[in-house]
């Protein structure tokens, strides 16, 4: 009795800790379009500028879900000056949600700043030129509660700013989400 009664007791209590997992599909994406990335010929508004700025801003969303806000804690933030290859990446990839097929030249990627938030979703840019930008980053956040399974939420923010002499004080948040690259 005892070898049936053990092997019976395993398969009752392994057929109850395994669990179904049901995929939000309000969630899925159709597959992304493919742009060819334009050559990068230059940011026009910042070559000329000798006069150096600051940044400073947070990184954050507002939880529909839980209520207040999700800040960006330890994630990065790019200022990537105007030109006709960020331009590119603002339309078909921010706005029409493509992606751009190819890897951005060594030119393009040496103009742009990264930084990283601290704890709080602050980020500081203390000394870069003055002119036009799109400020970027990527804020996710997993909810546990759901009854389907944990369900992640967030994603790409971005928006064009206009950095002056003096001190900018520009936050990122869910009003500059992309999209098609935001759920």
């Amino acid at each position: 009795m005892f070898r049936v009664f053990v092997p019976l007791l395993f398969l009752i209590l392994a057929g109850c800790s395994s669990t179904s997992v049901q995929k939000d599909r309000s969630l899925e994406h159709t597959p992304r379009k493919q742009v060819e990335r334009v050559v990068y010929s230059g940011s026009p508004s910042n070559q000329a500028a000798r006069e150096r700025t600051m940044l400073v801003g947070q990184v954050y969303i507002t939880d529909r879900v839980n209520g207040g806000n999700r800040t960006g804690a330890l994630i990065d933030v790019v200022l990537n000056p105007i030109s006709n290859a960020s331009q590119q990446w603002y339309q078909e990839v921010c706005r029409s949600g493509k992606v751009l097929t190819g890897q951005a030249g060594q030119a393009y990627r040496s103009q742009a700043f990264a930084t990283k938030t601290n704890e709080f979703g602050q980020f500081a840019f203390p000394s870069v030129p003055t002119g036009e930008y799109y400020l970027t980053s990527r804020l996710y956040w997993i909810d546990t509660k759901p009854m389907s399974g944990p369900v992640e939420y967030g994603g790409l923010l971005a928006k064009k700013v206009n950095l002056v002499q003096g001190t900018n004080a520009i936050d990122l948040n869910d009003s500059d989400k992309c999209q098609r690259y935001f759920h």
